[in-house]
């Protein structure tokens, strides 16, 4: 579990620093991460398929989720775009690493807790950035 504190919490817990100063984003930040996790707990903590897998609906659900959060509260603090992206993944990987770290016999997890990461951390990075570049467009 050392494994999913330090790719999860760490990083999240270094953005709150660096950016403690700023007024907005600290409590924007936390609730991207809650949000995250609030996220997998209402879509994917209920796998429904015949083997214990998720369907279809689902991880489309949590994925438009996940899209919806990082628009709505970068388009709030558009400079923390990409933050508040990567902070929404990592609320989300830590809710499924804790479920598939004590579900898993292999070990395994490990690596798909670090795929859920660099995959939702970059493509809702990438959101976030985009919707704050369009917001600040739109302000000027």
């Amino acid at each position: 579990m050392l494994i999913l504190a330090l790719l999860t919490i760490a990083p999240v817990g270094y953005l709150l620093w660096q950016r403690r100063e700023q007024p907005a984003a600290p409590k924007h930040l936390g609730l991207t991460f809650v949000g995250g996790i609030l996220v997998w707990l209402a879509t994917m903590s209920w796998p429904l398929g015949p083997h214990g897998d998720y369907l279809p609906w689902q991880v489309i659900l949590a994925g438009a989720a996940m899209v919806a959060l990082t628009i709505a509260l970068a388009w709030r603090v558009p400079t923390e775009g990409a933050a508040i992206g990567w902070t929404a993944a990592s609320g989300f990987a830590l809710a499924w690493g804790v479920w598939a770290g004590l579900q898993d016999d292999t070990g395994l997890w490990g690596v798909g807790l670090i795929m859920v990461l660099l995959g939702a951390g970059t493509s809702l990075a990438l959101v976030g950035w985009l919707t704050g570049v369009l917001r600040q467009r739109r302000a000027a």
